[in-house]
């Protein structure tokens, strides 16, 4: 039967059949969890670090999953009602029986049992009392949780957002619950890379090596190329291994890169994919995108722009500031390119792995190297 959508997904998760490979990354989790230790994914961004969690939760039946999205999150309070919110979710229906329940165990917040106007379904509504100590909340709600039939694991999504909130010992008040708990364990993960490494990598903070890093890669070329001659022929549509390959190189196997350009020929609705359409494709993207890279450009230095430009059409770099790049690329000074390139990776414009610098974004790469 033809699939009736498009399966590369660039949000959210639809299931095992939408989601490729990560065989060794799910079997590293599962390992963890059952042997109760906690772990921090580290990735670049957009390489599916929530997708990889929500597929593994929905894997398990063995423990509670918790999935809690701290992003929007801008202080303490914040964070400990949404992880509260998130957690009760899981453990039970929303009823006047859970919310009579938890309110007996949580004195420090306060439920209430709420009815969402679209869908008319219940929803359990939680507030913190006035004066109550975020501590507190927290303290009663892993109390709560340790009691819980199974175990619960919840996973704290974009976690570096506590090093911006106003309070500055978020990552001790969590530090000191984490290492008590016996029936709760923790997933962190976040999109900034540099910050995640800072709260788990340096000695002077509180969750220096307190867990088991993951360090996310690219999905290899052979899995994702199965991946994707799979959902084309599901659909009875013909791409060749080679344009698939070539699709793969262009994107640097980044996955949501991958995803996207492969949503796009996915979606022409022609019957063979050749590899002139891949390249019609490819410029349409960059063509889209280029005002926003544009308006990048334009908020750069001079002299920024010039090195992120010369990165781009390098690939990857090993030493940006070595004098044979310098000369080839009529940079300036080396100590201008060596501020230059902080300010550049500072603004994730450009990342440092595998011991190559490279553009962070592989479509703004592209159009920079093009240009």
């Amino acid at each position: 039967m033809a699939e009736e959508y498009n399966p590369f997904l660039l949000q959210g998760y639809m299931g095992a059949d939408t989601f490729c490979d990560r065989v060794d990354e799910l079997a590293f989790l599962r390992e963890a969890v059952l042997n109760q230790r906690n772990v921090t994914i580290i990735s670049l961004r957009r390489l599916g670090k929530t997708a990889l969690i929500r597929h593994f939760f929905a894997s398990q039946r063995k423990f509670i999953p918790v999935f809690v999205d701290l992003y929007r999150t801008t202080d303490q309070e914040g964070m400990v009602l949404r992880i509260v919110q998130e957690s009760l979710r899981q453990v039970g229906k929303p009823t006047s029986a859970l919310v009579k329940e938890v309110a007996q165990v949580m004195r420090s917040l306060e439920f209430s049992l709420n009815f969402d106007p679209l869908t008319g379904l219940p929803e359990l509504g939680v507030s913190a009392r006035p004066g109550a100590k975020q501590a507190m909340a927290l303290d009663e709600l892993f109390r709560y949780l340790e009691r819980q039939k199974k175990p619960v694991v919840i996973a704290l999504d974009e976690f570096q957002q506590v090093m911006e909130y106003p309070e500055r010992n978020t990552e001790a008040l969590l530090r000191e619950q984490v290492q008590r708990l016996r029936h709760v364990q923790f997933i962190f993960s976040g999109s900034d890379r540099r910050m995640m490494q800072a709260i788990f990598a340096d000695g002077k903070r509180p969750f220096f090596q307190a867990t088991e890093p993951l360090h996310l890669g690219p999905i290899a070329d052979g899995a994702y190329s199965a991946f994707i001659h799979r959902h084309f022929a599901a659909a009875h549509k013909r791409i060749s291994k080679e344009v698939i390959g070539s699709g793969l190189a262009w994107c640097r196997s980044h996955t949501y890169y991958v995803q996207y350009l492969f949503n796009r020929l996915y979606a022409l609705g022609i019957k063979e994919v050749h590899e002139a359409d891949l390249l019609r494709t490819q410029a349409s993207i960059l063509k889209e995108r280029a005002p926003e890279y544009m308006t990048l450009q334009r908020l750069l230095s001079p002299n920024q722009a010039a090195l992120l430009t010369a990165i781009a059409k390098a690939g990857r770099v090993a030493t940006p500031t070595a004098m044979e790049f310098v000369v080839k690329y009529r940079l300036s000074a080396l100590s201008t390119v060596r501020q230059s390139l902080g300010v550049l990776v500072e603004k994730e414009l450009v990342h440092h792995a595998d011991g190559h610098f490279a553009v962070t974004d592989v479509f703004l790469g592209h159009w920079m190297a093009e240009g």
